[in-house]
């Protein structure tokens, strides 16, 4: 059902797993407070230790448009899935990180406005097929100096 929502592209429906990121519609101060709430349950660490870092998180929050919160969001969910991927990769599962979806018509589907959720990225996972044509073909990317600057 999500194929025609992305793009046609097969990878979701024929990978074991399509993990779908989603970023909150809307920060809130509560869910920045859950967040240092769980660092201190699970870290045991003091409150004045937190404190500083709960105080500039909300602050830069709350100085955000609803635009700029999301976009903040959106990062977050990158450096997420670069993770997810590592650990895929760690583990021999193969994955494709995808932003080629119509993420209004997957909120839809999935009925992600109703949970407070925005989907943003998409990430199929699972073994590759025997017969994947793509497999063996050579990865094209641009080169370390293309894309790294040294200073």
């Amino acid at each position: 059902a999500l194929v025609p929502h992305s793009y046609n592209q097969t990878q979701v429906q024929d990978a074991s797993h399509l993990l779908v990121i989603c970023i909150k519609e809307h920060v809130l101060k509560e869910d920045v407070n859950a967040f240092f709430n769980n660092i201190k349950t699970i870290r045991n660490t003091p409150e004045e230790i937190l404190a500083p870092y709960r105080e500039n998180l909300t602050s830069m929050l709350q100085n955000m448009t609803l635009e700029q919160q999301q976009q903040w969001s959106k990062n977050q969910a990158y450096i997420a899935l670069g993770n997810l991927m590592t650990v895929c990769a760690v583990e021999g599962i193969d994955a494709c990180p995808m932003e080629g979806f119509n993420p209004t018509a997957y909120n839809q589907a999935l009925n992600l406005k109703e949970k407070g959720l925005k989907s943003v990225l998409l990430l199929p996972v699972g073994h590759r097929a025997d017969d994947d044509m793509f497999a063996n073909f050579e990865k094209v990317r641009m080169t370390l100096n293309e894309t790294i600057i040294e200073l």
